[in-house]
């Protein structure tokens, strides 16, 4: 899924297109406002930089979501945004970053959300006694945006069967080795960390799954 660079700056926008290419993420898009923004497939990731925290970023926020409600956002704020102003506006977002973090702290902000989680903020009125932010699943949003082949589909499904790597393997035709490829690269995709999260995922995200033919 492409990462889509919206800034009021240029120099910011090359800065963030530069920080994704270096980390190999595909970029898309690349505009002054969220208004231009073409229409957007579900789940693609919308990375906008915004110095403002009233009454204007929230209606520009509140529009896209009325647009564009499939894609993910994550919002990167001035430093002066304040608190309370980063939870109000949290609720548009899939994450809220403060300028002042890393570019590391924003890759893994991308990562987080590219995987179908959110980052909550909590609810605070001083920063220095809030805890810090909660990684929680997003809304389902269907079957679409996981980025799955619909071989590790499969394989997910056998999960939630109890297969294990050897049975799977001889169902499909292929070796064990393999199919402990398609998991670790399955685990990836959705963030999972074992066997059992995954089968937990499937259960919850995928369509009954139809066994592939072997091959003769």
């Amino acid at each position: 899924m492409p990462v889509h660079i919206v800034g009021e700056s240029r120099l910011l926008r090359d800065m963030f297109l530069n920080i994704c290419e270096a980390h190999d993420y595909e970029t898309g898009g690349c505009c002054s406002s969220l208004a231009e923004l073409p229409p957007l497939p579900a789940r693609d990731l919308v990375l906008f930089y915004s110095h403002c925290t009233g009454a204007a970023l929230e209606a520009e926020l509140r529009s896209f979501r009325a647009r564009k409600g499939g894609a993910h956002l994550i919002l990167v704020t001035g430093d002066d945004c304040p608190p309370d102003a980063q939870v109000r506006l949290s609720t548009y977002a899939e994450a809220v970053i403060p300028e002042r973090q890393s570019a590391d702290a924003l890759i893994a902000a991308l990562q987080v959300v590219q995987n179908g989680y959110r980052i909550v903020l909590p609810e605070a009125a001083d920063a220095a006694e809030a805890a810090l932010p909660a990684v929680v699943p997003c809304p389902p949003d269907g079957r679409a945006g996981h980025g799955l082949s619909d071989r590790e589909q499969l394989i997910l499904a056998k999960l939630t069967e109890g297969a294990t790597n050897k049975s799977i393997a001889n169902e499909l035709g292929i070796c064990e080795a393999t199919v402990k490829v398609h998991l670790r690269t399955c685990f990836r995709k959705i963030g999972a960390k074992n066997r059992t999260q995954a089968a937990l995922w499937a259960s919850e995200r995928l369509p009954p799954q139809t066994a592939e033919p072997r091959p003769h």
